[in-house]
């Protein structure tokens, strides 16, 4: 299984499962004073963690 990320670089899933965990748990991580990197990083999760999420749909159809 492989999607595609913000930065438009292939990545294969190997454990679904995992990967929405992980994507999950980074994209609520918060720092007292962002900045353009952190709110990228917020924006890279949230992307990623939404296309897993259309994959494991996609996948129980």
């Amino acid at each position: 299984m492989k999607i595609i990320d913000l930065d438009g670089r292939e990545i294969e899933v190997t454990d679904l499962a995992l990967a929405l965990l992980q994507a999950d748990d980074y994209r609520h991580y918060r720092v007292t004073n962002p900045t353009p990197m952190h709110l990228r990083l917020q924006d890279y999760w949230k992307d990623l963690y939404q296309k897993l999420l259309a994959l494991d749909r996609e996948i129980k159809g």
